[in-house]
């Protein structure tokens, strides 16, 4: 796994919860539910080939067999 890929889920984290925060304060909830869900569609589109890859190595394993 690289490591970028973390630094960047954790500074996705970081923006997201400070971003969530201020708009809660602000008062502006809806807002909120959408950079919490934007950041959740980001994260899952950086995370999803990793795991498209790990299911294709699992599938080459079990063919060996």
């Amino acid at each position: 796994m690289e490591v970028g890929l973390i630094f960047f889920l954790a500074g996705l984290a970081i923006a997201v919860t400070v971003i969530n925060a201020l708009l809660k304060q602000a008062g502006r909830e809806e807002y909120s539910y959408l950079v919490l869900l934007s950041g959740l569609v980001i994260a899952l589109l950086k995370v999803l080939p990793l795991v498209i890859s790990l299911f294709d190595e699992v599938q080459s394993v079990f063919y060996l067999y």
